[in-house]
């Protein structure tokens, strides 16, 4: 029995050591688990790079003449008021460059050709829908602000209505007279990231919208052209980045 009670005793101060030295190395040399290990690279967020935009902007609006069906009595002067635009797209965007398809609206605007008299003639009211596919080139990002260039091309619908033309008895014929026309657009601005999924983005585009017509009677072959119009922008835009 005395033996058996040593080696009990024994045993018993084995495990006692073992526990203490353990519990000692603990605080010192014990590697921590694997789930709670740094990584060895730090961790980064990756986005989609496919983005929605919505844009507003105030337009200088420019026409180059107007072409009556009166030859007799020409346009010598005209004038064509500015608008506002809104507008939206989807894009996607990779590295340093980003593409987008785009839809824009320019509220009506008054366009009115004055002959030799400095009466009005023709007057109508012109406004637009434009899609361009458009591309952009970021030029590097300094505070968190990033310029870029970019150019487009797409077609434009303008749109006549309230037209006049004084020589015609009644002067005023209400109609709606649609026309595409070839579009292009060059852009340059800032945009800057101010939240993770949110870029803020002020720009100028100079947009070249085409010619507008209106018909003195829907019957009529006659047409007054508004041509080469164009418009130049200053705009403001939100982008959301999708994750």
């Amino acid at each position: 029995m005395r033996g058996l009670s040593a080696l009990i005793a024994a045993w018993i101060a084995g495990v006692a050591f073992a526990a203490t030295a353990q519990a000692a190395d603990m605080s010192r040399s014990w590697p921590a688990p694997p789930d709670f290990q740094r990584p060895s690279t730090p961790m980064t967020e990756l986005m989609s790079g496919w983005y929605l935009r919505g844009d507003i902007g105030y337009r200088y609006n420019k026409m180059g003449s107007i072409t009556g069906s009166d030859p007799a009595n020409p346009v010598v002067s005209h004038k064509y008021d500015n608008t506002f635009m809104l507008g939206g797209g989807l894009g996607y965007k990779f590295q340093w460059f980003r593409t987008d398809l785009t839809l824009d609206y320019g509220t009506q605007a008054r366009a009115r050709g004055y002959d030799a008299a400095g009466a009005v003639h023709y007057e109508a009211k012109i406004d637009t829908f434009t899609t361009l596919a458009n591309l952009y080139f970021d030029l590097g990002t300094w505070g968190g602000i990033t310029p870029y260039v970019g150019a487009g091309i797409g077609a434009s619908y303008l749109r006549t209505s309230d037209y006049i033309n004084t020589s015609l008895t009644p002067s005023t014929v209400v109609s709606v007279t649609p026309k595409w026309s070839l579009s292009w657009a060059l852009m340059t601005g800032i945009s800057y990231q101010f939240m993770p999924n949110l870029v803020f983005d002020v720009g100028y585009r100079y947009l070249k919208l085409g010619d507008a017509e209106a018909s003195d009677r829907p019957e009529s072959p006659a047409r007054t052209r508004f041509q080469n119009i164009s418009a130049q922008e200053l705009r403001l835009g939100i982008r959301y980045l999708f994750d």
